[in-house]
């Protein structure tokens, strides 16, 4: 009975959507990007998959649109979850949901397009949903170091800590490496990518742990006492 009870619980499906967006992305992209001949993942971005010269392009443009949706679902179990009371959980769910619209919905709908040497109105738009993205998805540890506070969750709090910077720092390299200061920008893009997923890898398991009564956010745990 437990155990159908268990799988009743929507956090279950609200976690593998934040996992299927997670670990699809790099799917995806290591597939498609096997499947672009003279694509190199070192030194060329996602964006290059999704553009309209790209044989791929079609397959990636959905996969993005699909990436938004898991994030979204994720966001919204955040909220019925872990992050279900306080202004700084709902901003960090919101950090999620703007990552899924502006890495993944964004990219999807608007390619990185270029028309005689210049950018096109669909790739401007790529860059404002990848600047609207990457501010998000840099703020959302942030926001969760003032929910799982140092007295109470020390070590989920330093953990977001250094999420936050280590992120940080890798998306200031790789915009770096976007202006030819520096080689690999289709590395360091993608290990700031890793970083925060993981990090959103970490709070889908948080998410199940709190399904499953053993963990609980400080404000869901205060308003059981």
């Amino acid at each position: 009975m437990i155990r159908t009870e268990r799988y009743r619980d929507p956090t279950y499906l609200f976690a593998l959507a934040g996992f299927l967006a997670c670990v699809g992305d790099f799917a995806v992209t290591f597939i498609l990007g096997a499947l672009y001949p003279g694509y190199n993942f070192i030194d060329r971005t996602e964006s290059y998959l999704g553009a309209s010269g790209s044989p791929v392009a079609m397959y990636m443009n959905v996969w993005g649109v699909v990436f938004f949706l898991l994030l979204m679902v994720f966001a919204f179990g955040l909220r019925r979850t872990i992050f279900k009371n306080g202004s700084w959980e709902a901003i960090a769910a919101w950090c999620v949901l703007l990552y899924g619209l502006g890495e993944g919905a964004g990219s999807g709908l608007f390619p990185y397009d270029h028309a005689n040497g210049m950018l096109t109105s669909s790739a401007k738009l790529h860059s404002v949903f990848g600047g609207i993205a990457g501010l998000a998805i840099v703020f959302l540890p942030f926001a969760s170091t003032k929910i799982f506070l140092k007295e109470k969750s020390p070590a989920i709090h330093a953990y977001c800590r250094v999420v936050f910077f280590s992120g940080l720092i890798l998306i200031i390299v790789f915009l770096i490496s976007k202006g030819d200061l520096i080689p690999f920008k289709g590395l360091w893009q993608r290990l700031f990518i890793l970083d925060y997923h993981i990090f959103i890898s970490v709070l889908a398991v948080m998410m199940i742990k709190a399904g499953g009564g053993t963990l609980k956010s400080p404000e869901i745990a205060e308003g059981n006492q």
